[in-house]
């Protein structure tokens, strides 16, 4: 074959060769393409998923923080509410303290008072012969006459003929009385103290209303 004959294949051959790895790499360029643009939706689904997760986790988290911060400001609060409501029966209960150790204190008189707390007992326990314990002050001041008035009062109130009799041993009280049968089957505890913690069970959601408003 001659010389310029076995050229022409070669060349031929080479363009052929040239072809062919040109499409190679065009393909392979392609291939890497999509692998790379693949690779790179991946990665941008998988930083959404990441942010995604850390807002739902910073979602959370604040309003855990939220939950919290509520509950410590309602216990404040509360803790606040107590503490004022505390003071207002401290208050009260000093000023019963002096209305029983003076005898009388703006309209208020202890005597009648007292009367009153003895009155009340007296229609709850059903005995005909009752005792009076009344504390050391008290007790100094119920002589003959005084027992005979509040004796009166308690017939009138119970309908029965009461028989009162003040109780050899004080008590320890800011005043008020304790009210029993002589048998001492049954007693009330009508004391100023007793009265004040049943009255403050009772009325403490109302004191905190005047003291709070609608702020409870």
């Amino acid at each position: 074959m001659p010389e310029t004959g076995v050229k022409r294949i070669i060349s031929h051959i080479e363009a052929e060769a040239e072809k062919e790895i040109s499409g190679i790499l065009l393909e392979a360029q392609k291939e890497a393409e999509k692998i790379k643009k693949a690779a790179q939706e991946r990665a941008e689904r998988e930083v959404e998923r990441i942010l995604s997760a850390g807002e739902r986790a910073a979602s959370l988290e604040a309003q855990r923080m939220l939950a919290e911060r509520k509950i410590e400001v309602r216990r404040k609060r509360m803790d606040a509410q107590e503490a004022a409501i505390d003071s207002s029966f401290s208050e009260a209960r000093a000023v019963l303290e002096a209305l029983a150790e003076k005898g009388k204190q703006d309209t208020f008189n202890y005597k009648d008072i007292l009367f009153n707390l003895i009155a009340s007992a007296s229609e709850v326990v059903a005995g005909d012969k009752l005792e009076l314990v009344l504390n050391q002050r008290d007790k100094k001041a119920f002589n003959k006459k005084t027992v005979d008035e509040v004796t009166e009062l308690v017939r009138k109130r119970t309908g029965r003929k009461v028989v009162l009799v003040v109780a050899d041993e004080p008590l320890q009280s800011l005043g008020g009385v304790v009210v029993r049968d002589l048998e001492k089957s049954v007693e009330v505890d009508n004391t100023l103290e007793t009265k004040l913690s049943r009255l403050r069970e009772a009325i403490r959601v109302d004191v905190a209303k005047i003291l709070f408003g609608d702020r409870l």
